[in-house]
């Protein structure tokens, strides 16, 4: 009998993808570009070949974000080994570094709120 799983398997991947990453900025890279970044998601392809690994910064300027970007794509060779040596997979995902203006969004439209309610 299968078993209904709750998440697919890119979903059961990309948790653990995101895991290792988080888990190497914090203990293993010392690259001072990386010192204010969060992870917030990974989302890979069904096929599992691509990670889009979204960050954010508390303090974000064009500058920083570029910078930060440039750091963790020099990270990225440590981040694949990584997940190669944990991650039981016929193949390594390519990962890409994407900025999470999701967050920003969300401040955004509380704000608007916040300013719709006050009048």
């Amino acid at each position: 009998m299968i078993k209904n799983l709750p998440y697919s398997r890119a979903e059961r991947v990309a948790h653990g993808v995101k895991r290792l990453i988080v888990e190497a900025i914090l203990t293993e890279v010392s690259d001072p570009r990386l010192e204010s970044v969060n992870i917030t998601r990974v989302i890979l392809t069904k096929d599992l070949k691509i990670a889009r690994v979204y960050f954010y910064l508390l303090e974000k300027t064009d500058e920083l974000e570029d910078r930060t970007k440039r750091g963790l794509n020099s990270a990225k060779g440590f981040f694949k080994k990584r997940i190669a040596r944990e991650l039981n997979l016929k193949y390594t995902p390519d990962i890409q570094f994407f900025y999470d203006e999701s967050i920003d969004l969300c401040e955004k439209i509380d704000s608007l709120f916040g300013e719709r309610e006050s009048t």
